[in-house]
């Protein structure tokens, strides 16, 4: 498996389902389609260079494709944790306001 287009593959999910999923609008979704398909290409590339390579290089490769996703989901962690401690407290604050007001009622 090559760790090159694996990755690339892997964040074009990432920004393809993005797109889909934030941007309530037809051209983000077309943007979040065309990189899912891009990312399914790259995923079948690696799979096609993988099967060229040794076993040695398939495990070191496997590592590093390790590391990158170890290395994204304690950057993911991280910034959750840091946005939320930056706005949790204009959070509470902004649903204070609109119950007060009675425009919403939240249950937390």
């Amino acid at each position: 498996m090559c760790p090159i287009c694996w990755i690339s593959g892997f964040i074009a999910v990432l920004f393809g389902g993005s797109f889909i999923a934030t941007i309530n609008h037809p051209i983000s979704w077309v943007l979040g389609l065309a990189l899912i398909a891009y990312s399914i290409y790259k995923f079948y590339e690696a799979k096609k260079r993988g099967k060229k390579m040794t076993e040695e290089t398939k495990k070191r490769n496997k590592r590093i494709i390790f590391r990158f996703v170890q290395g994204a989901v304690v950057g993911s962690i991280v910034t959750i944790i840091i946005f939320y401690s930056l706005t949790h407290k204009e959070h509470e604050r902004m649903h204070q306001l609109l119950e007060k007001h009675g425009i919403e009622e939240h249950q937390h």
